[in-house]
């Protein structure tokens, strides 16, 4: 492996470490923007070895070229029509740089795909899940850090910065390493097979701590659908071995039940009384509750995209600034493809489309650990938001997307 792909592979394995890093400085009331810098570095890093390689006559260029000079494009034309000054500029620059990382970094892996081998890529997932669950569970153990909503006990976030990118962030961990362990049941030691098992309990503990509705029961569903597609599709593993290790699931859960009963309880119960909050506050309107208030959002979000614009807001979008300024609503609604439409207009929706259609063709030709995540960073984005525009998820996706250009097997090989 070349030293590139080394450092590549070091510098996009690290960002959990970096992230928390930046929310425990800020936390403690420094302003210094160590988070800022290393996504600099990571732009810098992704742009110069890109260029340096070449751009290969393929479609995927073609859609990738597109998608960052449509963004380009759009945000010199949201400065002149809208007038925003240099701060507002800056402040758009710095959400476009994170929309940017998740098409940079599988483009990446696209030119150098022949060179990456899929067992190392691996490891950076590895590597994140390691991160991401020591992450919380060191501050939590000292009894330090952050709960994830403000001015609640309910949910524990450590110094990771955004409920919803650290969830998408054990959400892949934990998908990653529960399929990794029952890959690897019959290839790795018994000791590896015992820290991968400790290390998929650590990222169910985390989803747990972080207390958000969607976590918990993914992570359920996740174990359920873990263990039935060992017990009854994976070929390679003898009866014998498959009971062992039902027996020894089944033990190690009910210890961890009965001895964590009053932190279960304790965890459930601040979430139970935050759900029940917010049901009363929405007087009983079950959309609202589901998608926690963001089909409001999206109303007033209509409202003023279709009410104050012209045509060239309409293609191009109104960017980030300028909805915080004058929307009332922030600059995201928490939804992406319409996050997409408000902030790049008709345009940068189609051309964001089109290259996420080509990594869902790619995904279905190869069918593998990726293509799963890919659909489900997909979907958790359409619904609940923070895959596109976030630094953190922007640089999992990303990950993910890569990766889809490496994996050669199909889940629906025999095991």
């Amino acid at each position: 492996m070349l030293k590139e792909t080394k450092i590549f592979i070091f510098l996009f394995a690290i960002f959990p470490v970096v992230d928390a890093l930046n929310g425990f400085v800020l936390s403690a009331g420094i302003n210094l923007p160590i988070g800022v810098a290393y996504r600099l570095v990571c732009i810098a890093f992704l742009i110069f070895q890109i260029a340096r390689k070449g751009f290969p006559k393929r479609l995927y260029t073609i859609l990738s070229v597109t998608f960052i000079f449509c963004g380009i494009i759009s945000l010199f034309i949201q400065t002149i029509v809208l007038q925003n000054d240099l701060s507002a500029l800056l402040y758009d620059l710095t959400n476009m740089t994170k929309f940017f990382l998740w098409a940079l970094i599988p483009y990446y892996v696209y030119q150098r795909k022949d060179q990456l081998k899929e067992t190392s890529y691996e490891k950076i997932f590895l590597a994140i899940s390691i991160f991401f669950t020591l992450g919380l569970l060191i501050p939590y153990a000292l009894g330090i850090g952050n709960q994830t909503y403000a001015g609640s006990d309910a949910g524990y976030k450590a110094f990771f910065f955004a409920n919803n990118d650290t969830t998408i962030g054990f959400i892949v961990s934990a998908t990653f390493t529960g399929w990794y362990l029952f890959k690897q049941t019959k290839a790795t030691k018994l000791w590896t097979r015992l820290m991968l098992a400790l290390l998929y309990l650590g990222n169910l503990l985390g989803l747990l701590l972080l207390g958000t509705k969607t976590g918990i029961v993914y992570g359920v569903i996740l174990t359920i659908v873990l263990l039935l597609r060992f017990f009854f599709f994976q070929k390679r593993i003898g009866p014998a071995v498959k009971w062992g290790i039902g027996v020894t699931v089944i033990a190690v859960l009910t210890l961890i039940v009965v001895q964590g009963r009053a932190f279960i309880v304790e965890t459930m119960s601040g979430l139970v009384q935050r759900l029940t909050y917010f049901y009363n506050l929405y007087n009983g309107d079950l959309v609202r509750f589901i998608t926690s208030s963001r089909s409001e959002f999206l109303d007033s979000a209509f409202r003023s995209f279709t009410d104050s614009g012209n045509l060239m807001t309409q293609l191009f979008g109104y960017g980030f600034s300028q909805r915080v300024a004058t929307w009332g609503l922030g600059d995201l609604v928490e939804m992406d493809f319409f996050d997409v439409f408000f902030s790049l207009g008709i345009l940068g929706l189609l051309v964001t489309l089109g290259l996420l259609l080509f990594f869902f063709i790619t995904s279905c030709k190869k069918r593998s650990i990726y293509s799963v995540l890919f659909l489900i960073l997909v979907l958790y984005g359409a619904f609940a938001g923070h895959v596109l525009f976030s630094a953190l998820s922007s640089t999992l996706f990303g990950l993910v997307c890569g990766g889809l250009f490496l994996k050669k097997e199909s889940l629906c090989e025999k095991e």
